[in-house]
C-alpha cells in the first residue's frame, strides 16, 4: 500500500510539473515593446489548448512570402469572447496586431484579428497580460 501511494505521488508530481512548464507568461516569450501588424492569408487555424494558433502567409517588402505563427488565447476564453473555429476560414485575408516573440522569429502573440474589410473578429487587448 505504501509503495502504491509513493508511486501515485511521484506520478502526480510529474504531471503537475509538466503542466506548469507548459504554460508561460506573456512577458517570458514576447516583447511588449515590439508591436507588429501583419496582413496575410490564413493557412491554418490550430484550435487546441493551452493556446490556439493562427498560421498565415504574409507578403514581405520584397514580394516574397513569409510564414507566420500567431499565438491566440485558450479556445475556451476565445469562445466566450465570440471567436470560434468558424470565425475565420483558410484562405481568408486577415489583419493581425500583436507583439513579436523575443527569439526573433516569425512568431507573435495576437492582440486583435480583423477581416480584410476592417471588421474586428477577435480582440484580446482588454485585460491582456
Amino acid at each position: 500500500m505504501k509503495k502504491g501511494l509513493i508511486a501515485l505521488t511521484v506520478c502526480l508530481g510529474f504531471l503537475g510539473g509538466t503542466s506548469l512548464r507548459a504554460h508561460h507568461s506573456l512577458a517570458a516569450e514576447f516583447d511588449q515593446k515590439k508591436p507588429i501588424s501583419l496582413t496575410g492569408t490564413l493557412t491554418k487555424l490550430d484550435w487546441r489548448n493551452p493556446h490556439a494558433w493562427i498560421y498565415m502567409d504574409v507578403k514581405n517588402a520584397s514580394g516574397g512570402i513569409e510564414k507566420w505563427e500567431c499565438e491566440l488565447g485558450s479556445p475556451n476564453a476565445m469562445t466566450r469572447a465570440g471567436f470560434t473555429q468558424d470565425s475565420v476560414k483558410v484562405g481568408d485575408e486577415l489583419v493581425l496586431d500583436g507583439i513579436l516573440a523575443k527569439k526573433g522569429t516569425n512568431i507573435c502573440s495576437t492582440r486583435t484579428v480583423k477581416s480584410k474589410d476592417g471588421r474586428t473578429v477577435l480582440s484580446q487587448t482588454e485585460g491582456a497580460r
